[in-house]
C-alpha cells in the first residue's frame, strides 16, 4: 500500500481505508448490543440461581459473564484496531482484533473449568441427599436467555459474514454455544420440576463442555493468525490468480499473513529476462490489483525475479 500517494494499484487508498474502518465501527456497534444483553441476562441468572441454589443456572450466568468480558474485550480491540498507522505500526493496528479474541478465549477456558467444578459439586450434593427448589422465575429466565442469545447469534453471524469480520463471526459461534447452554439450562430446570434432581449437575457439566469447546476453537483460530499461519488452499488460489496476470511467467513465492481481519501478501514473480524497470513496475501493479480486486486484501508487496533464476534453481533441484 502506498503511504504517500492517493492511489495504489489503481485503488483509492483513502477511500479503501475509510471503507475498512467503517466496517470496524459497524462491528463495534454490534458488540455494544452484545454487552447490554449479556449484562442483563447474567445479572438475572446469577441472582435467581443463588436464591434457588440451582448450579446449572449459576453456571449459565457465569457463562454469560464471559460474554460480558468478551464483549468488553472486543470493544477495546476494535477501538484500537481503528487507530491510524503510526511509526510503530505502519500498516495500522488491525492485529488488536486477534489479541482481543485470544483474551476472550482465555477467559472462557478459565470459566469452563470453574463450571466443571460446580457440576461435580452439584452431583456430590445430590448423592448426599440435598435438594434443590426451582421456581417459575428460574424457568422463565433460562428460556428468555436462550431466545435472546439465539437472536444475537443470528445477528452476529449475519453481520460477520456481511462485513467479512472474523471477530463477529467468532462471536456468533460463541453465542450459538451460549444459546445451546441456555436451552440446556431450561431443560435441566424442567427436569428438576419433574423430580430429576440429578439433571442439574449433569447439565452443568454439559454446559462446561460447550464453553470449553468454544474457547478452544476460538483459541486455535486466533493463534494461527497471530503466528502467521494460513490456509494452504487459499494460498493456491492466490498463486493461480497471480499466474494468470499478463507478463507473469511463474510464481516464485506467496507469503500471506493476517493483520487482524485483513490480509497482506508478499509475492515473488518471475518475469522475462531483461524486462525493463517500467514494465516490471506495471506488471507488479497488475498483480497487486488482481489480488485486491479478487480477494479484497489490504496490501500486496510484489517483487520481480528474472526467469533464468528459476531455471537455474530447477536444474539445481
Amino acid at each position: 500500500m502506498s503511504n504517500s500517494g492517493q492511489y495504489d494499484a489503481g485503488r483509492n487508498v483513502l477511500l479503501d481505508w475509510n471503507k475498512r474502518i467503517k466496517k470496524l465501527y459497524q462491528a463495534q456497534k454490534i458488540t455494544y448490543i452484545n454487552l447490554f444483553t449479556y449484562s442483563a441476562i447474567m445479572t438475572a441468572e446469577l441472582i435467581i440461581g443463588y436464591m434457588t441454589h440451582l448450579t446449572v443456572l449459576i453456571a449459565d450466568g457465569l457463562n454469560n459473564l464471559t460474554g460480558v468480558c468478551g464483549a468488553l474485550i472486543l470493544i477495546f480491540g476494535l477501538h484500537m484496531a481503528v487507530k491510524p498507522p503510526d511509526k510503530s505500526h505502519v500498516l495500522g493496528h488491525w492485529q488488536f482484533e486477534n489479541v482481543a479474541a485470544l483474551l476472550s478465549a482465555a477467559i472462557m477456558f478459565a470459566v469452563s473449568i470453574q463450571i466443571f467444578i460446580s457440576g461435580f459439586e452439584s452431583l456430590q450434593r445430590y448423592f448426599a441427599g440435598e435438594t434443590i427448589n426451582p421456581n417459575l422465575w428460574s424457568l422463565g429466565i433460562s428460556l428468555i436467555s436462550g431466545v435472546l442469545i439465539t437472536g444475537l447469534a443470528l445477528i452476529n453471524s449475519h453481520q460477520g459474514f456481511k462485513l467479512n469480520n472474523t471477530a463477529l463471526t467468532a462471536s456468533g459461534k460463541d453465542l450459538q454455544s451460549d444459546a445451546i447452554t441456555s436451552f440446556g439450562t431450561f431443560l435441566s430446570i424442567c427436569g428438576a420440576y419433574l423430580g430429576l434432581k440429578w439433571l442439574d449437575g449433569i447439565a452443568t457439566l454439559i454446559v462446561g463442555g460447550f464453553i470449553l469447546h468454544a474457547s478452544i476453537t476460538i483459541f486455535r483460530t486466533t493463534i494461527m493468525k497471530l503466528t502467521e499461519g494460513f490456509d494452504p488452499q487459499v494460498i493456491d488460489k492466490y498463486s493461480e490468480t497471480v499466474s494468470n496476470v499478463d507478463g507473469v511467467l511463474g510464481v516464485q513465492s506467496i507469503e500471506p499473513r493476517y493483520l487482524g481481519d485483513q490480509v497482506v501478501i508478499q509475492v515473488g514473480i518471475y518475469l522475462a529476462d531483461h524486462t525493463d524497470l517500467n514494465t516490471s513496475y506495471v506488471i507488479g501493479e497488475r498483480v497487486e490489483n488482481a489480488l485486491m480486486e479478487t480477494y479484497d486484501i489490504l496490501d500486496a508487496d510484489v517483487k520481480a525475479y528474472p526467469l533464468s533464476l528459476k531455471k537455474k534453481q530447477d536444474v539445481a533441484d
